[in-house]
């Protein structure tokens, strides 16, 4: 009897969060958001697959890989860091020369 009376109650339950998943837009949202990842990866491959003819280039592709991948803007395990390093290097580098 408890057995019956647990497994009704999970049923009940499962039909309220399907119900309140549905009135928010839970699993639409979550579709989209694991489209959306899947969509970046995707592009971010492609990325890696085209040259950079520019610092600019370089850096886009940097920072793309590095906003991809990186769990936090202050991660200090490698390559954040060196990743983060060499976007600076570039950046500065385009400064040098927009001011020579």
């Amino acid at each position: 009897m408890a057995r019956t009376q647990a497994e009704a109650e999970i049923v009940a339950n499962q039909a309220r969060w399907d119900a309140a998943a549905r009135e928010i837009g839970y699993s639409t949202t979550l579709l989209a958001e694991c489209e959306a990842a899947e969509r970046a990866k995707a592009l971010l491959e492609a990325l890696s697959q085209v040259p950079a003819t520019s610092l600019a280039g370089i850096a886009a592709k940097l920072n793309a890989a590095l906003r991809e991948g990186e769990y936090s803007l202050h991660d200090s395990e490698p390559p954040w860091p060196q990743i983060r390093s060499a976007l600076d290097d570039i950046a500065r580098l385009r400064e040098q020369k927009v001011t020579s």
